[in-house]
């Protein structure tokens, strides 16, 4: 049983490097089998298609993000306290750039017109989904302010708040290497502009 779980793993792992690298329309399960050192046929025991590995990828990355966001409300103090900005932003980052593989995936698959329910729109939608209706009620005990109008809401939370992180995640390393700056200093540029921008429209008027 073991066994078995970590071959997917590992099977889920490669297909995550490769979808990146190659663009999921390039990849090939043949590639996928042999970097994972299995057989074609066993990626077609566990899963049915190439859709169902990416499908797979996504959902993980859906719930990978409920659980930090979840975990960012946990250890947030109330917003007058010293640096509360920074330690948010910084886990937002530490999330992006972990997942930044997957996320290159998704945003490439949400461009495509076809798509009826793109990721990059189901990562948007969490912001007001009823399940994390709680997360934001935690929030506004600790002072942050959230608009009345969810579209309003979905608006300024998709746009300002989730597409930076997200540019961030698929630009990072062009960036650096463009403009010979370091991770660090990139990342204090990107706070300092980001708190002057999304998290002010949290502070109650």
């Amino acid at each position: 049983m073991r066994d078995a779980i970590e071959t997917k793993a590992r099977i889920l792992s490669v297909a995550e490097d490769i979808f990146s690298r190659d663009g999921f329309d390039g990849a090939r399960v043949d590639d996928i089998a042999k970097e994972a050192g299995v057989n074609k046929a066993l990626i077609y025991y566990y899963f049915k298609s190439k859709n169902e590995i990416l499908d797979t990828l996504f959902s993980k990355l859906i719930e990978d993000a409920k659980t930090m966001l979840v975990k960012s409300m946990e250890s947030t103090p109330d917003i007058y306290e010293n640096d509360v900005y920074r330690k948010l932003f910084d886990m937002y980052i530490r999330f992006v750039s972990e997942k930044r593989k997957i996320i290159i995936v998704a945003i490439a698959e949400s461009a495509k017109t076809d798509i009826p329910s793109p990721i990059i729109m189901e990562l948007g939608s969490l912001i007001i989904n009823a399940e994390i209706e709680t997360l934001r009620k935690e929030y506004e005990k600790k002072g942050l302010h959230f608009p009345e109008d969810k579209h309003e809401l979905l608006v300024m939370e998709f746009f300002t708040g989730l597409t930076p992180f997200l540019c961030y995640a698929l630009y990072k390393e062009q960036w650096e290497k463009q403009y010979g700056v370091s991770e660090k200093a990139l990342q204090d540029y990107f706070y300092q502009a980001f708190k002057k921008t999304h998290l002010m429209a949290h502070l109650p008027e």
